[in-house]
């Protein structure tokens, strides 16, 4: 989560602050590592209006970072190849390929 929320954006810092306090509360039943989250209540409420808070691709899929009313509720990382990965890439191999939309939240595409 500090690699996802690691790029400033409106809502970010507050993000930030919510995931030091996440916990899981479900997983994806179809084997994926996907989580729902949730956080204090008591953390500040991130200002922003799009579910999705971040999104990134990695090799072969990508990740989405979501926030219900400005909350943190889960993440997703969903694959393009044919085996369901059964775990979270390593942060070394998360890396911003594209962008696939702009907005608040939404990383920019790479520079490299």
């Amino acid at each position: 989560m500090d690699l996802l929320l690691g790029k400033d954006f409106p809502g970010a810092a507050e993000l930030r602050i919510q995931a030091h306090t996440a916990r899981v509360t479900g997983r994806c039943a179809c084997g994926c590592p996907t989580i729902d989250l949730a956080v204090d209540e008591t953390a500040p409420v991130a200002g922003i209006e799009d579910r999705v808070a971040v999104e990134v691709d990695v090799a072969d899929g990508g990740l989405i970072v979501f926030a219900d009313e400005g909350r943190l509720s889960g993440l997703e990382y969903w694959s393009v190849g044919d085996e369901t990965p059964a775990e979270f890439p390593p942060p070394e191999d998360i890396r911003v390929v594209t962008a696939p939309r702009e907005g608040p939240g939404v990383l920019p595409p790479s520079e490299s």
